[in-house]
C-alpha cells in the first residue's frame, strides 16, 4: 500500500499546476477541473488510513486491555495489530482481523462486548487461560470456530450463539466456574448453525437442561462430527429421531439422561460411543452396519435385554464396557482382541450364567416373553440366574419345579404377548391384565394343554381371540378392538371376574401345596 504522503504530494502538484499565472486568464477555465481533482485526492489520502486500511484497530485496543493482552502479549495501543503484527492476530488484505490465536498465553482479564464488532472475525481461540467474567451477549453471526476451554468464565447468556449461521466448532470444556447454563434451543425453529456445526464440546461445564430440546427434530445437524457433553447435569431423553450420517464421536457420559437408546441405530458412522453414568433403559438396538465402531461404553445405566449379536460380531471393536446394567440372557463372547469388563458385568447375576454358555430353555422362553414387553426393568431386576422358579417376579412353580402360573398384571408393561408363552406347557394361569399391551393374542397360548385361566382385560389388544379348549376361563374386558367369539363372552362380567380371581388363587394354592 502506498504511503499516504505520496497521495498528498500528487495532490499538491496538481493544485500548483492548476493555479493560473499572470496573463494566462485563458487557461483558468481549463485548470478548474484539475484543481477539483487535486482536492478530491488530497482528502481521500487523509481518509484512507483511518477508514479502509486498519478499521479494527480501535476495537482491538479495547480487547487487548480487557483481556490483559497488552501485558501478556504486547498488544499495545501505540501499535497496529495488522501493520505491526500482533502475536496471534491474523488480518486480511484490507486490514480486518479474521482470527485470534491466544491459547495458553497468560490472559487473565475479561472478554469485552466490543469483540462482537470484529465483523470479519472467523476464529477465536482463547483456550487454557484465566479469563473471567461473563461471556458477551453477541450474535457472532459469521464466527466459524470458537474455543474457550479451560478458563474462569462465570456465565453464558441465554441463547448464546443461537444465531451463529456459520458456526462450525464450539468448545468450552473444563469451565468449572460457570454458572448453570443451557444448550441453545427454544420455540424459534432450528438453530442458526444446525447445518454447519461440526464440533460441539462442553465437557465439565455446568451444562443443564433438557437435551431433547437441543437434539430435536427442528435441527438437522447434517455436518456434525463430534458431540461431547460429558460430566454435566443434562436431563431428558435423546429423541428417537436423532440421526446423523456424519457423527463419529458421541459422549454423553455422566449426566442424568433417561429413556431408550434406540437412537444409536440411526448413527451408522459412529466410531466411539460413551453413554456411561446415566439412567438409560430398555434394550440395545441392532448394530448391523456400524462397521466403524471401535469403542462402546454403556456402563452404569439400567439397560436391559440381550446384548445383540450384531454388536458382538463387529470386527473393528477394541473396547466394550457394559458393567452395572441389567442385561439378560447368555454372557456375550467378544473376540479376544476386544478389551471388555464382561467378568464384572456378569457378577450381578443378571446374565443367566456367570460364564458364556446357553441358558436353560425355560429362561430362553421367559427372555423372549420379556422381549415382547420390551424388556421392562422390573423383570430384569428380578429375573436373575438360570432358574425361573427361584423367586422370579410374577412366576409361580409347583414343588416339582414346573411353571404353573404367571402374573404380570398391572405392571404398566408395553408391547405385545409373545408366542413363547406357548413354550411353557405346564402353565395353568396367565394374568396380564391392566397393562398397555397391543397386538393379538397368539394362538400358541390357546394351545397350552393345562391352561385354566387367562386374563388379558384392560389392555389395547386387537384382532380375534383364538379358540381355547372348553373350560378355560377368559377375561378380555377393556379391549375394545378385540373380538371374542362364542361362549367366551360369558367370562367378561365383573361377577365372573371375581369368581375367576378366587379360582385362580385356589389353583395357585393347590399347585404350590
Amino acid at each position: 500500500m502506498a504511503p499516504p504522503f505520496s497521495f498528498l504530494a500528487a495532490s499538491l502538484s496538481l493544485l500548483a499546476a492548476a493555479i493560473p499565472s499572470r496573463g494566462s486568464s485563458a487557461r483558468v477555465h481549463r485548470a478548474g477541473g484539475a484543481a477539483t481533482l487535486g482536492l478530491i485526492l488530497f482528502f481521500a489520502a487523509c481518509a484512507v488510513p483511518a477508514i479502509v486500511a486498519y478499521p479494527d484497530e480501535q476495537i482491538m485496543g479495547v480487547v487487548a486491555k480487557a483481556l490483559g493482552a497488552d501485558h501478556a502479549l504486547g498488544w499495545t495501543n501505540n501499535t497496529s495489530p495488522c501493520v505491526d503484527g500482533w502475536i496471534g492476530v491474523v488480518c486480511d488484505q484490507v486490514g480486518r482481523v479474521t482470527a485470534i490465536y491466544a491459547r495458553n498465553t497468560g490472559l487473565n482479564g475479561t472478554l469485552p462486548p466490543d469483540i462482537g464488532g470484529l465483523a470479519a472475525l472467523h476464529e477465536l481461540d482463547l483456550r487454557d487461560n484465566s479469563i473471567r467474567g461473563d461471556l458477551p451477549n453477541q450474535y457472532f453471526l459469521d464466527l466459524m470456530r470458537l474455543r474457550l476451554d479451560g478458563n474462569n468464565f462465570t456465565s453464558i447468556p441465554t441463547g448464546f450463539l443461537r444465531y451463529g449461521r456459520s458456526l462450525q466448532i464450539f468448545t468450552i470444556s473444563n469451565s468449572s466456574h460457570l454458572q448453570s447454563w443451557e444448550l441453545p434451543s427454544g420455540p424459534y425453529g432450528p438453530l442458526g448453525f444446525d447445518t454447519t456445526l461440526q464440533v460441539y464440546i462442553a465437557d465439565n461445564a455446568h451444562l443443564a437442561g433438557n437435551l431433547s430440546l437441543f437434539l430435536g427434530s427442528d435441527n438437522s445437524f447434517n455436518s456434525l462430527n463430534i458431540l461431547s457433553l460429558a460430566n454435566n447435569n443434562l436431563t431428558g431423553e435423546v429423541p428417537a429421531t436423532f440421526a446423523s450420517r456424519t457423527l463419529t464421536q458421541l459422549d454423553l457420559s455422566h449426566n442424568m439422561l433417561t429413556g431408550p437408546v434406540s437412537f444409536l441405530g440411526n448413527l451408522r458412522e459412529l466410531e466411539e460411543i460413551r453413554l456411561n453414568g446415566n439412567g438409560f433403559t430398555g434394550p440395545l438396538p441392532d448394530f448391523s452396519g456400524h462397521w466403524s465402531l471401535t469403542l462402546v461404553d454403556l456402563a452404569h445405566n439400567r439397560l436391559t435385554g440381550v446384548v445383540p449379536a450384531s454388536l458382538v460380531q463387529l470386527g473393528g471393536l477394541r473396547s466394550v464396557s457394559i458393567k452395572d446394567n441389567l442385561f439378560q440372557g447368555a454372557v456375550p463372547e467378544f473376540a479376544g482382541s476386544v478389551l471388555t469388563d464382561i467378568a464384572e458385568a456378569a457378577s450381578n447375576e443378571s446374565f443367566c450364567r456367570p460364564q458364556p454358555g446357553p441358558c436353560d430353555r425355560r429362561v430362553q422362553s421367559f427372555i423372549a416373553i420379556a422381549g415382547g414387553f420390551r424388556f421392562p426393568e422390573d423383570l430384569a431386576a428380578s429375573w436373575k440366574g438360570n432358574n425361573p422358579c427361584d423367586r422370579w417376579l410374577g412366576v409361580y412353580c409347583n414343588k416339582n419345579g414346573e411353571i404353573t402360573g404367571v402374573n404380570f398384571g398391572h405392571l404398566k408393561f408395553n408391547g405385545t404377548l409373545h408366542p413363547a408363552f406357548g413354550d411353557l406347557k405346564s402353565l395353568m394361569m396367565i394374568i396380564v391384565a391392566g397393562n398397555n399391551l397391543t397386538g393379538n393374542v397368539p394362538p400358541s397360548i390357546a394351545a397350552l394343554p393345562s391352561l385354566r385361566i387367562i386374563d388379558v382385560s384392560d389392555n389395547s389388544l386387537s384382532g380375534t381371540m383364538p379358540t381355547f379348549r372348553s373350560g378355560v376361563m377368559i377375561w378380555a374386558r377393556g379391549n375394545k378392538n378385540l373380538t371374542i367369539a362364542g361362549a367366551s363372552r360369558l367370562c367378561i362380567t365383573d361377577p365372573m371376574r371375581r369368581f375367576a380371581a378366587a379360582a385362580a388363587a385356589a389353583i395357585v394354592v393347590l399347585v404350590l401345596a
